[in-house]
């Protein structure tokens, strides 16, 4: 008959009380307390679903190959890690937190920057359906816990590849412990989203629904890509600019063209505008002087005829007037007789003349 082995002494860090190992439905080994724990642990009183996340977490470390402790404390008490990966080598750690109860953003960053201040990396993990607030503030991540015994847990969020083609982050999905893997591993990386591309599209019951993340767990490629593509953008935004800059200033030495034509055009007819009222002008003139030219001809006409028929006129009565004196001194000179005789043949000759005998 074989004799048992003596059970190997294992005390939980939080009360030191005894712990033994137990595996639950779904396979993976855990430690539980023995009979008679203290009511006061908290790990003990930590939620079953927070309990076998850190299990799933420490499984999937250890099949990548590293060392998983639970609830390891920092020396000076500053901090405590659900789980604590440690490389085979010692040189490099990262903590895995189990994240189930309510924290604000401030807490978190605190608490992320004091395993920085360590040089120990970090990821925070919720099995939340609802994606904390926190996800774009720390490395973080969301998983669904597996629904079979022999599925994985699955990371829903926070893990993305960048598609070039489409310039943006696209979500992407896989089992809690290939990303553990490659996050261990430096394959995954967290990395800033840059401003640009921090809008990201995806498909929840049929609908497209659009999210903002400022930070994912992605590939050392898609880091790159994000990289190459913000280069090639900014190459072109700045070729656009200067291709704007280059149109805007055709278009300003058109316009200023256009501006001068029209001001050559209206001092071309301003020009012409006055040629136009001189040349008027000059006919108007012209109209004037002959008008008073002929004017002036048709008064000295006038002036002449009348001066003419003065002239006639007074030639008229300078013969009338010779004409009577020469009369009267003919008359004169006859006699008495001669003037009887005269006024009865002239009278004679009237009478002739008016019966016509």
């Amino acid at each position: 008959m074989t004799t048992p082995r003596p059970r190997v002494p294992l005390a939980c860090p939080e009360c030191a009380w005894g712990l033994h190992p137990k595996v639950s439905r779904y396979g993976v080994r855990f430690f539980c307390h023995d009979p008679g724990r203290p009511l006061s642990c908290e790990l003990s009183n930590e939620s079953w679903e927070h309990h076998m996340l850190k299990l799933e977490m420490a499984a999937a470390i250890r099949a990548a190959g590293w060392y998983a402790t639970l609830e390891v404390p920092a020396e000076d008490g500053s901090w405590r890690a659900d789980v604590m990966a440690s490389s085979v080598d010692g040189t490099q750690r990262m903590a895995w937190e189990a994240q189930l109860s309510p924290i604000t953003l401030d807490d978190i960053a605190a608490r992320t920057n004091r395993y920085v201040d360590e040089d120990i990396r970090v990821c925070w993990v919720s099995p939340h359906e609802q994606t904390p607030q926190w996800i774009s503030t720390v490395p973080a991540i969301r998983v669904r816990p597996a629904q079979e015994r022999d599925q994985d847990w699955l990371v829903d969020d926070g893990l993305a590849g960048f598609d070039f083609a489409a310039g943006r982050w696209v979500f992407r999905e896989a089992p809690l412990s290939h990303f553990v893997r490659w996050a261990l591993y430096g394959q995954l990386v967290p990395t800033p989203v840059l401003p640009r591309y921090r809008r990201v599209y995806r498909v929840i019951d049929g609908k497209q629904r659009r999210f903002r993340r400022s930070q994912w767990w992605t590939s050392l490629q898609s880091v790159a890509d994000q990289k190459k593509h913000e280069s090639m953008r900014q190459r072109q935004e700045a070729a656009k600019a200067e291709r704007e800059a280059r149109e805007e200033e055709a278009e300003r030495r058109r316009r200023a063209l256009e501006e001068q034509e029209r001001a050559r055009r209206a001092e071309e007819a301003e020009r012409l505008r006055k040629q136009q009222e001189e040349e008027s002008r000059l006919r108007w003139e012209e109209i004037h002087r002959q008008w008073a030219e002929e004017a002036a001809r048709r008064a000295r006409e006038k002036a002449e005829e009348a001066a003419r028929l003065a002239q006639e006129q007074a030639e008229r009565e300078e013969i009338q007037r010779q004409m009577l004196e020469m009369a009267r001194a003919w008359w004169s000179r006859l006699s008495s007789q001669q003037k009887t005789e005269l006024f009865t043949a002239v009278a004679e000759y009237g009478a002739v003349t008016l019966l016509g005998v």
